[in-house]
Order: structure tokens, then C-alpha cells, then sequence
């Protein structure tokens, strides 16, 4: 079938296209970011409508247009239910997903980011309330880490030496952790407290165990880690001000 493809994707982004079709925006496992038309999914009676719901993981074959590939047919692998019925964990998949669609992966396959994406898709769908925000801030650094760009947690920025869970300085121009003793008048360096510091050497681990999700500091931590995307992004993170309301 000549314009024909199958991809794996994860339906990013919707909106409408006319009184009866979707664009949708999906990060696809075999080429990245594409745009797609779902003709007709906003009828009642549509095999697509509900396939084409955020976060629903899809097994798609598409054909590949002009401007815009078109879908299908859509087989549902997993549709993440649990993610709607909450603000909070449903603003966290948004955020993650805002930032690999500012990362522009768009006609380029990243297997690793997309199973990664769908990994943490999965955990925060079946975390405890109070864990949220750890896993929040977990999985946006292990996405930005596995796209080459995480800053460094282990070290100082500016001498290489490793840090010891000590108090340091965060420098988002310089991209991590900033020794104390390297510290000067002026920088621009957002202080961080020891436990915070322990809190985000964790974040490279596969992992964390259930105290460390539960320790108090994630919130600012991912109000640090946020100015530091939005630095490399050169661009807002628009869903983080719903998010920060969800989770107080």
C-alpha cells in the first residue's frame, strides 16, 4: 500500500478540524511527532472518537498526505482512564507532554523518549496523591536526561567536584549545581538547601523509593528544574501554572 504506514503513538494534543474531523497531534514511536486527521471522529457513531482522546496509546496505520497524513485505523492499547479523572495527574502528563512537543522530535523516530514518556504515563496514573509531585519532577528529569539535555546533579557545574548531599546553587545558565566555594557575588545561582539538594541526586536513579517520593521539597525543586527548561526552550511552560494550583 503505496503513502501507507503503521506507527505506535501517543495522542498529545486535539483540536477540531471542521463540524466533523480531529487534528491530532501524536508522538509516535517509529517518527516522532506527526500531525494527523482523524476524518469524522467527532461523530457519534465514529470508530475513532474515542481513540483520539489525550494520552490514549494507539496502534495506527496511516496514509501519508501532502501537509497531513490522515488516519485510518486506530487499535487502543492502553488509554490511561485514571489520568482524566484528576488535575492533577492529568496536568502532569500535560506538562510532560509540553515539553517534548517543544523539543520539535517531529519526523524523527526516539524510542527511548517514547518509551520513557509512556513509563512514566503509567506511574503516575497508579501513584498515591502525595507522591505526584515527586514523580512530576522525576520524570521530567529522566525525559530531559534521555534527550541529552538534563542539568548535572552530581557534580559542580564549574569545578567537576562531586558534591556530597551538601547545601549548593543551582545555575540554570550554566546548567546544574554550583559548589558552594564557586559561588560569586552577583551570579545567578538559586540556593538550595541540603535535603534539596539530596532530593534531586536522586532523580538520574530508574526509581525512587516511596520516602524519597514523599519528602516535602519537590515542589520547589520543580519550580527549579521548570526556569531551567524554560531556559533551554526559550518558551514559557504554559500547563505548569494549572498544575502548581492542583497541587497546592
Amino acid at each position: 500500500m503505496s503513502g501507507h504506514y503503521r506507527a505506535t503513538g501517543i495522542n498529545l494534543k486535539r483540536q477540531p478540524l471542521g463540524e466533523a474531523d480531529l487534528l491530532v497531534t501524536i508522538f509516535t514511536r517509529e517518527r516522532g511527532i506527526i500531525r494527523a486527521v482523524a476524518k469524522g471522529a467527532k461523530k457519534a457513531r465514529s470508530k475513532l472518537g474515542g481513540r483520539m482522546d489525550l494520552f490514549v496509546v494507539n496502534d495506527l496505520l496511516l496514509y501519508q498526505g501532502r501537509s497531513l497524513d490522515v488516519i485510518e485505523q486506530g487499535e487502543t492499547l492502553h488509554s490511561f482512564n485514571h489520568l482524566s479523572r484528576d488535575l492533577g495527574r492529568l496536568g502532569t502528563a500535560q506538562y510532560w507532554a509540553e515539553g517534548i512537543l517543544a523539543e520539535g522530535v517531529s519526523g524523527q523516530a526516539h524510542p527511548e523518549l517514547f518509551d520513557l514518556f509512556l513509563e512514566h504515563l503509567g506511574r503516575i496514573e497508579g501513584c498515591a496523591p502525595e507522591l505526584i509531585s515527586g514523580q512530576l519532577v522525576h520524570g521530567l528529569y529522566r525525559l530531559l536526561d534521555v534527550s541529552g539535555v538534563a542539568p548535572g546533579v552530581a557534580t559542580c557545574t564549574v569545578s567537576g567536584r562531586v558534591l556530597h548531599s551538601e547545601a549548593a546553587g543551582f545555575s540554570i545558565t550554566l546548567g546544574g549545581l554550583v559548589a558552594a566555594e564557586y559561588q560569586k557575588e552577583g551570579q545567578a545561582v538559586l540556593p538550595l538547601t541540603q535535603e534539596q539538594v539530596m532530593a534531586l541526586q536522586w532523580l538520574p536513579q530508574p526509581n525512587l523509593p516511596p520516602d524519597v517520593l514523599q519528602a516535602g521539597v519537590w515542589i520547589s525543586l520543580e519550580r527549579c528544574l521548570r526556569r531551567y527548561l524554560e531556559f533551554y526552550l526559550q518558551r514559557s511552560v504554559r500547563s505548569a501554572a494549572l498544575l502548581e494550583v492542583c497541587l497546592g
